[in-house]
């Protein structure tokens, strides 16, 4: 029982009145830890743990609110855990323990994979048939239409970004402005979004969808956030093509989707993923995946730009970068990355730990690839270009970010072409440095056609 503390064993057993015998951890979530218990009398419950190391602790959106939130969604016929207990000294949450998977690989058949999409977008539109009023734990807006509703939320994310991200990124500053004043049906009446439905956050038994896990960054929001969010989710993993989303999605609440709005709600997922995935970076820690964390920075980086430039009718150009392997010390970067590979390939590692030596494995290829495109042409790169945005020289590469971060914050709508098109340049840079350690994820893309 090493994993969680003494203390916590303790309250857990005296709540289930049962004691603990085993301890499995599961890998994969970025902003909370999250257990498999097994009790002495074979039966098993679900843990869910803040450690205080994640991207959202700390934030409004606490493991607490998460909890309540999950209470209040009990007996709706939601496909959703059922709620044991919370502790506020050990911000830990028990829920019953639902079996089944989360992997983020196909597993079934062409038509059971297909079920399971139409089935989760069917859990989407119930989830949008509740009044949100009813949700008390979402604040006081819960009757507000979107032109207030995103606003305030956006500004929240504003904040949190302000406030814990030491990170700062022209493309979340940009986002951020263009999407609080951007609004496309203001009038709308907002929706519950479960925030971050996808591959990884539901469960599968018998090829049935069991329930919807991680609601943490559940809110009030746009009717397409969650389609969105099923779209960008699968960045991470293969979860189908847009277009069936969209046609599934269409057949269960009888409306079509127009792209831009769509493009609108997918803008919104991805610029609050990167506000959390920026706070986690700002303080990383062993207890977290930073590996994971720093390649979806990229890939989900990618894909607003992309969203952006095509509301902003910008053109997706193909990148065109090339540099050549520069390695100095091959030896050095070969042995790490074998060691690596022979620790996390061994039998008897912690899956957990395992999957964390891979992905600094993927961390050490990433820095071979900045080596050999040159640190020196990186920097020199930036500086030339922000100069041609701001209107400025800079004297450093961080007095260059300093201005085109805020160039970005408060750029007009109207004017946000030339910054578009300098921040797709930076993606597609990073993108092709990062190609080697991103593997097969370095193609994903989201394309609606």
């Amino acid at each position: 029982m090493s994993e969680l503390s003494a203390a916590l064993r303790t309250w857990i057993e005296r709540t289930i009145g049962k004691p603990v015998v085993a301890v499995q951890e599961l890998t994969g979530g970025a902003s909370r830890n999250s257990y498999i218990l097994t009790l002495q009398s074979g039966t098993r419950v679900f843990l869910r743990l803040d450690t205080g190391h994640g991207p959202l602790s700390g934030t409004v959106y606490t493991l607490a609110r998460e909890y309540a939130v999950l209470s209040q969604l009990q007996g709706r016929g939601l496909q959703v855990p059922r709620v044991l207990a919370f502790s506020a000294e050990h911000d830990a949450a028990l829920m019953e323990f639902i079996p089944g998977h989360t992997s983020y690989q196909k597993l079934g058949s062409e038509a059971e994979e297909t079920k399971l999409r139409r089935d989760l977008m069917q859990i989407v539109a119930q989830l949008q048939r509740i009044d949100p009023r009813e949700i008390t734990t979402l604040g006081e807006l819960r009757g507000a239409p979107l032109g207030i509703v995103i606003p305030a939320d956006l500004a929240a994310w504003r904040l949190m970004y302000d406030e814990r991200a030491t990170i700062r990124d022209p493309l979340v500053e940009l986002a951020l402005n263009w999407l609080s004043t951007s609004v496309p049906d203001p009038d709308e009446r907002c929706v519950v979004v479960h925030g971050d439905v996808g591959p990884g956050n539901f469960l599968i038994e018998g090829g049935e969808i069991r329930a919807l896990i991680d609601w943490e960054m559940a809110r009030l929001g746009h009717p397409l956030e969650d389609v969105a969010c099923i779209i960008a989710r699968a960045l991470g993993a293969p979860f189908g093509e847009p277009h069936e989303h969209l046609a599934n999605y269409a057949r269960l609440t009888g409306a079509e989707v127009d792209h831009r709005r769509l493009d609108y709600a997918l803008s919104l997922v991805l610029a609050r993923w990167q506000v959390g995935i920026l706070m986690a970076l700002s303080r990383p820690s062993a207890l977290q995946n930073v590996p994971m964390l720093f390649a979806f920075r990229q890939i989900n980086g990618m894909a607003l730009v992309e969203a952006l430039c095509r509301l902003s009718d910008v053109p997706l150009r193909e990148s065109a970068f090339r540099f050549r392997a520069a390695d100095p010390c091959p030896s050095v970067f070969a042995y790490a990355q074998d060691c690596l590979a022979q620790m996390a390939g061994d039998p008897q590692a912690v899956a957990a730990n395992s999957y964390k030596l891979r992905g600094i494995a993927d961390l050490m290829t990433y820095l071979k690839s900045y080596i050999d495109y040159g640190p020196e042409r990186y920097d020199r790169e930036d500086l030339e270009r922000v100069a041609a945005i701001t209107g400025h020289g800079a004297s450093d590469t961080r007095e260059a970010s300093a201005a085109i971060c805020l160039h970005a914050r408060t750029v007009a709508r109207a004017d946000t072409r030339p910054l578009l098109r300098y921040l797709l340049w930076r993606l597609q840079r990073e993108q092709a440095i990062m190609r080697e350690s991103l593997r097969d994820r370095s193609e994903n893309r989201i394309r609606y056609a």
